[in-house]
Parts: structure tokens; sequence; C-alpha cells
């Protein structure tokens, strides 16, 4: 029990890290311009957002040295 409750804090410590927020918002915002405005297939961005939150959530990662 005391594992998941550990987990759960470490999960809601890095939503709530705002470099995180700024990286998955500009992983959104890289799609968006990328849907809209090249009219790219509904795959490529979906493949965008994915590497932009894994992206983000591996910097967040490194940067906070766990």
């Amino acid at each position: 029990m005391q594992r998941g409750t550990t987990r759960l804090k470490a999960l809601r410590q890095l939503i709530a890290d705002e470099g995180l927020t700024i990286a998955i918002l500009a992983a959104v915002a890289a799609a968006t311009v990328i849907a809209f405005g090249f009219g790219a297939e509904a795959d490529i961005v979906a493949s965008m957002l994915i590497i932009g939150l894994v992206t983000a959530l591996a910097e967040t990662r490194l940067r906070s040295g766990k």
C-alpha cells in the first residue's frame, strides 16, 4: 500500500510541474499546426502527439534527477 501511495504522490508532483505543462502544451500546439496548417493525416498528428508527450515526460524526469 505504501508503494502505491508513494507512486501516486510522485505522479501528482510530476503533473503539477510547470515545465511538464509547458512542454505538453508545446507538443499539442505543434500537432495542431501540422493538422490544420498542413492538412496532415490523423496518424501523423497522433504520432506527433505521442512523441511530444514522451519527450516531455523524459525531459521532466531527467531534470528532476530521478
